[in-house]
């Protein structure tokens, strides 16, 4: 009896360790996953998207990735309402 008590105590330390490092990674990808390099490339992948949104229809990615683009400085809020964009 006690070594199936452990057993569930070991699995619901498990279960609750891997809901952890779930909502970690999920945290992660929101967070980090649309934003921009750093630096100068940066600054041209950003400049890219804008001329890729004016040139042609949206992708689902393209508004959080222009806003982190405009948060960090790699465009202005001049460039977005170029492109039709404006926040």
């Amino acid at each position: 009896m006690i070594s199936g008590s452990r057993k569930l105590i070991v699995l619901a330390c498990l279960l609750v360790i891997a809901g952890g490092a779930y909502l970690a990674w999920e945290h992660y990808q929101r967070v980090y996953a649309n934003a921009p390099p750093k630096g100068i490339v940066g600054q041209v992948a950003c400049q890219l998207r804008l001329h890729d949104v004016k040139t042609s229809n949206p992708k689902l990615d393209d508004q959080p990735f222009l806003t982190n683009c405009l948060m960090g400085g790699y465009i202005t809020k001049s460039d977005l309402d170029d492109a039709g964009l404006s926040p």
